[in-house]
């Protein structure tokens, strides 16, 4: 995850041109075009909130996360709506809501089919009959670029400086992202490593785990980022 990297995460993505706003606006129309008057939004794997300031034009919204270190900076930034920290799996918040979102590829972080449909069925199990659920998936196994070659992004603020080096590999199914962050500021310059491990599902995989949910009207669409899909469903209505 981002643990070392959090305080610098929202620098880094909105400096490369990452448009929460119309990300959270195209959301907003599909949740409306499937669920009519829906007022209440969880979005899971919810990271800094970036999504969540513009979602709660239009919801109540409450945010789940692994990671301490982003829910830390989505508290900062929207210090009164609800964060909870929770593992996707078997987080359970004791509520339903309308509509469930799990934005950016973060379910692309379980390791296993047994994972994802833990993941899939535990999101499933807080909406509201008829409600929306909407996941991104990580890269489609025949998108990933093979020896991709190695990224920079640098970015600056009142309060930092940041050069991230990415190197991109695959093993198999699972890829692996090593982000090397060069943090400058007013007390000097950190050196901050963050590791991710993501595995390539397939349209099937991801599709049975809806399925195994219970979910239905299932449908998918490219998603905001390239070579990704986006899948939408429904909870069954009473």
């Amino acid at each position: 995850m981002f643990r070392h990297s959090a305080h610098v995460y929202d620098l880094l993505y909105e400096s490369s041109g990452k448009d929460y706003s119309a990300e959270a606006r195209a959301l907003h129309a599909l949740i409306q075009q499937r669920a009519p008057g829906a007022v209440s939004l969880l979005d899971v794997a919810c990271g800094t909130g970036g999504h969540l300031v513009h979602l709660r034009r239009w919801y109540e919204v409450v945010g789940v996360d692994i990671d301490p270190g982003m829910l830390d900076q989505a508290r900062r930034r929207l210090p009164a709506d609800v964060f909870v920290e929770g593992d996707m799996r078997t987080f359970r918040l004791h509520r339903t809501f309308d509509a469930v979102s799990c934005l950016f590829s973060s379910v692309g972080y379980m390791s296993s089919d047994r994972d994802l449909n833990e993941a899939v069925s535990t999101m499933a199990s807080h909406l509201r009959p008829g409600g929306v659920f909407v996941m991104d998936g990580w890269v489609r196994p025949d998108a990933w670029t093979e020896d991709a070659p190695i990224s920079l992004q640098t970015a600056a603020d009142e309060a930092f400086t940041v050069a991230r080096m990415s190197r991109s590999r695959r093993e198999g199914n699972r890829t692996f992202l090593d982000m090397h962050h060069l943090i400058g500021s007013a007390q000097g310059i950190d050196h901050a490593v963050d590791t991710h491990v993501l595995t390539l599902f397939d349209a099937s995989q991801y599709v049975a785990s809806l399925q195994l949910a219970g979910l239905i009207d299932i449908e998918s669409i490219e998603s905001p980022m390239p070579g990704r899909d986006r899948y939408i469903a429904r909870a069954r209505p009473h």
